[in-house]
């Protein structure tokens, strides 16, 4: 298969690697003239583990040509994925299979919604890597991506023409169940070490910071109860806990953007939430007083 990829970040790149390997044909969609002059002066991108560091030459090139694609990955800042879609809109066909793997909720919905004829799938992973230079990725641990089809065209063969790409790569039956746990976990963690500047583990350190991860994930879960999903089996703060902890030294992507002045996924993290919950007539306060400082917080370092 021929996979473009939008989003040359660190999962973009990490899913080019793969699927590469796995003997597909792999073509990155760059954002800019600068950023394609770029990528091809380096030649390509390299992936470094504990003991080795692999590097790979994939074709690059910008949204604005007529190619057709076949099949698209995106991988964008979910702030971003519904302005990507569109620029390569035209280049799709009524065959075009499109795969959504971003954190947040609420593009994958919206693009399924907008074009019913499309084979659209989403999916959620906890596959870590980071950038140490331009085109240079860090693997930080291997984790596992689930995938599974929104719209009601299309069939699961997609999924079977993946599993060589990844041993951990699971099929989802209810995906949506699956990006709201991704989307809770989001919701106590990544907002509240934006506020604090803090690194996930500092989060359990405090006594404020545990109460007000305890808040956040009280107010989740009704509104999923509200909703009938259910999260996990046991409470969200001991799921939320762990996480925390597991990645304890980890610097979150908010808090990250919030850090280097770049814009938040707020909004379709604890933003979507808040406008569920409102839908629902569930009561989220304490989740939009945390949606309304990290706003505060994005508008000011602009």
């Amino acid at each position: 298969m021929h996979w473009h990829i939008l989003g040359a970040g660190a999962i973009g790149l990490l899913w080019a690697a793969k699927l590469q390997k796995a003997g597909h044909q792999v073509t990155l969609i760059l954002r800019t003239a600068e950023k394609l002059a770029q990528y091809n002066n380096t030649g390509c991108f390299q992936i470094l583990d504990d003991t080795r560091a692999e590097c790979f030459s994939t074709e690059a090139e910008l949204a604005d040509i007529d190619t057709p694609i076949n099949h698209l990955l995106i991988t964008t800042k979910s702030f971003a994925v519904t302005g990507a879609f569109a620029s390569v809109q035209h280049r799709l066909r009524k065959t075009t299979r499109v795969l959504l793997l971003h954190n947040g909720m609420g593009p994958q919905q919206q693009l399924t919604e907008e074009n019913p004829g499309l084979e659209i799938w989403a999916g959620s992973t906890t596959d870590g890597a980071y950038f140490d230079s331009p085109y240079r990725l860090v693997r930080a641990g291997i984790g596992e991506t689930h995938i599974g089809r929104l719209s009601s065209c299309g069939s699961d063969t997609l999924f079977k023409e993946l599993q060589g790409v990844d041993e951990q790569l699971h099929l989802s039956a209810d995906i949506q169940s699956v990006l709201w746990r991704k989307l809770a976990i989001n919701c106590a963690i990544n907002p509240l070490t934006a506020l604090f500047n803090c690194r996930n583990g500092e989060l359990l350190k405090y006594d404020d910071r545990r109460a007000a991860m305890a808040q956040i994930c009280k107010e989740v879960e009704e509104v999923a109860n509200a909703l009938g999903i259910i999260l996990f089996d046991r409470k969200l703060m001991e799921q939320a806990w762990d996480v925390a902890e597991l990645t304890g030294n980890n610097h979150s992507s908010m808090q990250q953007d919030v850090s280097h002045n770049r814009p938040t996924e707020i909004e379709t993290i604890t933003g979507y939430l808040c406008r569920i919950a409102d839908e629902a007539g569930v009561a989220t306060p304490a989740n939009h007083l945390l949606l309304d400082a990290v706003r505060e917080m994005s508008l000011s370092t602009r």
